[in-house]
């Protein structure tokens, strides 16, 4: 049986899961420590743990992986087709920072957004929002300083920290019966020290479905006003909000600039995943030094993509609102299958993403936890430790997927807790 190991120490100091050495191996000189003291995401070793069950013959169902079943619009596939034929640029490299008519239609996407003018010349185009996170982190993090995750929080934005050599912050998220999970402002205040480089919001947040509120972000912006402290905004799922939740993104109080980065996708809000494009905003003169970062890495952005995502963004946007409600409905879902295994399981009801955070009752690790649903059940999920501290004793389940998964999922859940429940209380 595959096992996980949790004995890697990364930049915030907790124990997760790796599928990759971090020590050096005896047939390899050593390796950076950036590398070493930076592990696989816990989300992408599930994944390969399943496939590996699969492709011995067994059946696996997944609620570990973050995608969504539906796939980019036609209107999207029909366009990029007849690029294909009649543009005759669309095999070469676009300039650096990107497609000029895509950057543009940001920028005024931006400036509705952000009700303050966005110019196309601060406005990067990349392979994905996890680009534009990792260039902003490489190019303001220097090696010890420490940047500020709200935890439980996004597993690679701990990793990208690690690769520049930061140390993380874990600050604990508070469970508020009405509103879920909420910033604890006052906790990060009292943290902020002469080391503290920046702040990552995902909003709303991957993986507990919060969606942070107004107030308490306008708290932060107080706190964090007379610092020098960047701000990053991982904006992917800004669209997917469920039971008229209001978004409201920390980016529009245009006091906090110029030290705020946007760091926006395609990727979920139109099943664009396998595109890998987003964008990267901020001040034309932070831009300059990210780029650096962009041209010794990536060059540009895929051309073929940038020309999808001109087209995604200028055509109707009908399909994103069918989204949401598809979304909305697996919510519903997941939610009243959770609630027929209140002796296993309670939760926070996400106010937005297609995650949930569910806690369960069982005196054994999140790891231990994962395993058990995996090798027994059939099921992958992923153990919560990835998360942070904080993620302990919860799984991150995602209902991306089909809604016949989803079930499939809960049956199989349901059948494995009856059959071991008086072993594992």
């Amino acid at each position: 049986m595959d096992t996980i190991s949790a004995d890697s120490q990364t930049a915030s100091g907790i124990s997760r899961s790796v599928l990759t050495s971090t020590g050096d191996s005896k047939d390899l000189p050593v390796l950076s420590d950036r590398v070493r003291n930076t592990s696989v995401s816990v989300i992408k070793e599930m994944m390969y743990l399943g496939a590996k069950e699969a492709q011995k013959g067994k059946s696996v169902v997944s609620l570990g992986v973050g995608i969504p079943f539906y796939p980019a619009p036609k209107f999207i596939h029909e366009y990029v087709k007849q690029q294909l034929d009649q543009n005759s640029d669309i095999d070469k490299y676009t300039l650096l920072i990107g497609l000029p008519s895509l950057r543009q239609i940001i920028a005024k996407i931006s400036t509705q957004l952000l009700d303050f003018p966005v110019s196309q010349e601060e406005i990067l185009i990349t392979p994905g929002s996890m680009a534009g996170l990792l260039y902003s982190i490489l190019t303001i993090v220097n090696p010890g300083e420490e940047v500020i995750l709200p935890s439980p929080y996004f597993s690679s934005n701990a990793e990208q920290v690690s690769l520049a050599q930061g140390i993380v912050v874990p600050i604990p998220l508070i469970e508020d019966k009405k509103y879920g999970y909420r910033l604890d402002v006052d906790k990060i205040a009292r943290v902020i020290t002469k080391r503290t480089k920046a702040i990552v919001l995902n909003n709303p947040q991957n993986p507990t479905g919060a969606v942070f509120l107004k107030k308490d972000l306008e708290k932060l912006a107080d706190v964090l006003f007379d610092t020098n402290i960047y701000i990053i905004t991982d904006e992917v799922y800004d669209y997917l909000l469920y039971d008229n939740t209001v978004y409201f993104n920390i980016a529009t109080i245009k006091r906090l600039w110029p030290r705020v980065i946007r760091c926006c996708s395609l990727s979920k809000k139109y099943g664009m995943m396998g595109w890998r494009l987003g964008y990267l905003h901020t001040t034309k003169e932070l831009l300059m030094h990210i780029l650096k970062i962009h041209d010794a890495t990536i060059v540009c952005a895929p051309h073929v993509s940038q020309v999808a995502a001109t087209v995604a963004l200028s055509g109707s946007q009908d399909i994103v609102k069918k989204h949401v409600r598809w979304l909305r409905e697996n919510r519903d879902l997941i939610c009243s299958r959770l609630d027929k295994l209140t002796d296993l399981f309670s939760y926070v009801k996400p106010r937005g993403t297609y995650y949930i955070f569910p806690r369960y009752h069982l005196p054994i690790s999140s790891i231990e936890m994962a395993k058990h649903l995996l090798y027994e059940a059939g099921v992958v999920t992923v153990p919560g430790i990835g998360f942070g501290p904080e993620g302990e004793h919860h799984l991150r389940l995602s209902f991306g997927g089909k809604g016949e998964i989803i079930q499939e999922a809960f049956d199989r859940i349901e059948k494995w807790w009856r059959k071991n429940k008086r072993y594992l209380l």
